[in-house]
């Protein structure tokens, strides 16, 4: 069975980008109109830091001069030996105290702007912004994947093969009409302990883009905002994160207060928990999927799981929280034998995390 697709093709074109630092007081107002001011634009906030970094990035005329090129510093592949150092030096940090964590956490933010996140204006050197390229070399990046097969001498940061970072990836989207909310209340939760915020920092923060509405049957059906982060993650199974429970209620606070759907190729598992049914057309979708796949050829266990076609995307057992498989209801879905309890979120008092309580604090209590 075949499917007609139409492409739609516009003349080339080539984008000015420019970068802007500023601080984070006015980032709730900014996140609702950056998007009209500027057509490629994002921001990067980092909390910790309470900086915002605004990408100015506009369409131009192909005759602009300029060769600009986006080779962003992450995407690159680096010497295997010092990913697996750096990875060993993480894990030192991490079981450290916050201050050592949060001076870590400024090594990358700080080297990024001085190389200029691997911009270019001609392809090998930068000269300063704005830089002017054409649309396919500004908009795509990672030379890590056209790396020669060097016996592993340098690697991608993500390659499995290697023992070096190890990470979480949370994406999802709001609609733009509640997104300054959501950022109002991450910082206030901020607020609270700036340092419970420095795993975000080390990873170079926070960004924010948009994405237009669209009638696809799994599209926005409103203009929205896209939040992407990376954190620490352990390679051993059960062990807590330094301040999890404050980056766990910030994602329940985006799922449940403000109805965020969460980016399908990204999060852990409880962010999926009834995430089709924020969808108006899931069940038209479902319909298309069952016409082209009527075996299922192209599903999976997993997939049944998080399109609600059968079972849940949920894993409820001893520490499931800790790696996030589901929302803590009990003592047990944490680790309390490490002194990790199942609480209330502190902003949004709704969610359900698992926080540290130093022995002195602790009472029998096992259940919320």
């Amino acid at each position: 069975m075949l499917a007609q697709v139409t492409l739609q093709l516009q003349p080339m074109f080539k984008r000015s980008v420019t970068f802007l630092e500023r601080d984070d007081s006015d980032l709730a107002a900014q996140v609702a109109v950056w998007g009209h001011l500027h057509e490629f634009g994002d921001m990067t906030w980092l909390p910790r830091q309470g900086k915002v970094i605004y990408r100015e990035d506009d369409r131009v005329d192909v005759s602009s001069p300029g060769d600009g090129l986006n080779d962003y510093l992450g995407f690159r592949s680096f010497p295997t030996l010092g990913l697996i150092i750096a990875r060993v030096a993480e894990e030192h940090v991490e079981e450290s105290n916050d201050m050592a964590r949060c001076l870590a956490a400024g090594v990358l933010p700080a080297s990024f702007p001085m190389q200029a996140y691997g911009f270019t204006n001609d392809g090998s050197s930068f000269t300063g912004y704005p830089v002017v390229g054409y649309q396919h070399r500004i908009q795509a990046s990672g030379s890590c994947i056209d790396a020669k097969d060097n016996l592993l001498r340098s690697s991608c940061p993500w390659d499995p093969c290697v023992r070096s970072l190890f990470f979480y990836n949370t994406g999802f989207s709001v609609t733009l009409s509640k997104a300054p909310a959501l950022v109002a209340d991450m910082q206030r939760l901020r607020d609270l302990n700036p340092r419970a915020l420095c795993s975000l920092d080390a990873k170079m923060g926070m960004l924010i883009r948009y994405v237009g509405a669209s009638s696809a049957y799994l599209g926005k059906t409103e203009d929205s905002v896209n939040f992407d982060f990376t954190y620490y993650r352990s390679y051993t199974q059960g062990r807590p994160r330094a301040h999890s429970d404050v980056i766990d209620e910030l994602e329940q606070m985006a799922l449940r207060k403000y109805g965020a759907v969460p980016q399908w190729g990204k999060n852990r598992n409880f962010a999926f928990d009834g995430a089709i049914a924020k969808y108006a057309k899931a069940g038209e979708f479902l319909k298309v999927k069952e016409r082209y796949d009527p075996d299922g050829v192209f599903s999976s266990e997993w997939s049944d799981h998080v399109l609600g076609i059968d079972g849940s995307p949920n894993i409820v057992q001893k520490g499931c929280a800790i790696e996030g498989l589901c929302i803590c209801s009990h003592d047990s879905h944490c680790a309390p034998e490490q002194g990790y309890y199942c609480r209330p979120g502190k902003v949004y008092t709704e969610a359900r995390v698992c926080s540290f309580r130093p022995t002195s604090h602790r009472d029998h209590n096992d259940e919320i």
